[in-house]
């Protein structure tokens, strides 16, 4: 499968959504209005109509933004309709584990540090329960380190782009563990 493709369509994808949905956002009250029907039901009706419509381009804003940049040794990751900034350091990343397959793969990146963002939380017994794995790897870590406190981070929106950021992530923290499904992404993503 060629991601580059993917990643290619799926944006072509969303761009038609949207403008669809704007169409017809545009079109309905005009619509209306031109028909002369106007009383209270068909102003209701229009109004969760629209409403629908609004909340369905959101959340579809929301499942595809996923923006990041990678400096020397620092990730800039975006995700989600109102953004959520997530920075981390290259050198502070321990692990990086990739969760399921095509655009429903998951990234969870677990780290020595916490830079002030709400976004990277404390491991809890709720994500091992979660991320058996990604619990496992923690567990030989924090084995060998018992003093260390390790945070995660679970990147789950933007599609096939999520390819592309496992791949930068390999180029750049060099110092991180990969689990085998991580490698296997990434060999997917360069084939």
């Amino acid at each position: 499968m060629n991601i580059n493709k993917a990643i290619r369509k799926q944006s072509a994808s969303y761009k038609r959504s949207i403008i669809a949905m704007i169409f017809i956002l545009i079109i309905l009250p005009v619509v209306w209005y031109l028909s002369g029907q106007i009383n209270i039901f068909f102003f209701m009706y229009l109004f969760v109509i629209e409403l629908l419509i609004l909340s369905a381009m959101s959340f579809k804003t929301k499942v595809q933004v996923l923006n990041y940049e990678v400096d020397k040794y620092r990730i800039k990751v975006t995700v989600g309709f109102p953004k959520k900034d997530i920075n981390l350091l290259c050198k502070k990343i321990d692990i990086i584990h990739a969760e399921g397959s095509g655009s429903d793969m998951k990234l969870i990146l677990i780290t020595k540090s916490t830079t002030r963002n709400r976004f990277v939380r404390k491991i809890d017994i709720d994500f091992l329960r979660r991320y058996p794995y990604a619990g496992y790897h923690y567990g030989r870590f924090k084995k060998n380190n018992p003093e260390n406190e390790y945070f995660y981070t679970v990147i789950s929106t933007g599609g096939y782009k999520k390819y592309k950021l496992l791949d930068e992530l390999y180029k750049s923290c060099t110092g991180a563990f990969y689990t085998e499904e991580a490698i296997a992404k990434i060999k997917e993503y360069r084939n």
